[in-house]
């Protein structure tokens, strides 16, 4: 958490976005801290979403653009709460509001995670104003705020960012170029009574189609995921990453990428340190046999 992303100030942009919409603050909850501040409203109807900074008010609006052209190309989706113009701007932090969906078991599965990536890369244009992909761009910035992590760390992942960039830069793809989810993870997928929907929109941007393959590929070298589970994942979408020469280059990328994402709140949580720790010797050992733990 960055010094001005504290509890305090987000239970207060919280309370004034929701009596800004019409909406009742009382009993909300603090689901997960991470890039957003994620809050259920005690209605159980509504989540509502607060970004890190006035800066992430373009990707607010891209999220809530995506998931409207999503739910149009038949791709099932979370939706955004209807009667409220949004995203709110409270002390400069963009908030959205989105319909609550409550999951249901079984939980989803990699192969339903490759069943709804056919369908997002098979959507065509959206009519939304998309980046292009930069899956390192964030790095820096996390290492720039990351006063609770020691130099000798913070300096090796600076570096290895470097290096990837470097690297990345040479790849040549051989999926078709276009919109990607980005954090294409079974994380990112509910199950309801009638559907499996995909949310988080946040780093949706156009570029290289095999990047939303290489999360469940990290699942399955780092956090245990079965070779059966893999396999699903493939034979679903009808590709396999690993047949492709560069797909390492795109698993050290995330791998960095999740390990500054976690970086973020080394301060807040002994376990967190513990597990930032872990990543960051197994990175610069290389030590691929090294199994992380989920947060």
């Amino acid at each position: 958490m960055t010094a001005d992303f504290t509890l305090d100030m987000l239970t207060e942009v919280m309370k004034q976005a929701c009596h800004i919409a019409g909406l009742d603050p009382e009993g909300a909850e603090l689901l997960r801290l991470g890039e957003n501040a994620i809050y259920g409203l005690a209605s159980g109807h509504v989540v509502l979403r607060i970004a890190r900074g006035p800066e992430r008010l373009p990707v607010v609006e891209k999220e809530l653009c995506v998931a409207t052209w999503l739910k149009a190309s038949d791709v099932a989706t979370v939706e955004a709460y209807p009667g409220v113009r949004q995203p709110i701007l409270v002390s400069g932090y963009p908030v959205s509001f989105w319909k609550a969906v409550t999951p249901v078991e079984p939980p989803p599965t990699h192969a339903d995670l490759a069943i709804l990536l056919r369908r997002f890369h098979s959507a065509g244009d959206p009519p939304c104003e998309l980046p292009d992909f930069g899956p390192l761009y964030r790095v820096e910035s996390r290492l720039d705020a990351a006063t609770a992590v020691q130099d000798d760390d913070r300096d090796f992942l600076r570096a290895h960012c470097r290096e990837l960039v470097k690297r990345y830069a040479e790849l040549e793809f051989v999926l078709p170029y276009g919109p990607i989810h980005g954090d294409a993870h079974v994380g990112n997928l509910l199950r309801t009574d009638s559907q499996i929907v995909l949310l988080d929109f946040e780093v949706v941007a156009r570029g290289p189609r095999e990047w939303d393959l290489i999360p469940t590929l990290v699942s399955w070298e780092r956090f245990g995921l079965p070779d059966i589970r893999y396999r699903a994942f493939s034979n679903a979408y009808g590709f396999d990453v690993r047949s492709w020469p560069g797909y390492t280059v795109l698993r050290d990328v995330r791998e960095l990428t999740m390990t500054t994402w976690l970086m973020q709140n080394v301060g807040e949580n002994p376990e967190i340190a513990e597990e930032f720790a872990l990543r960051v010797r197994s990175l610069r050992e290389g030590d691929r046999d090294v199994a992380w733990h989920p947060f």
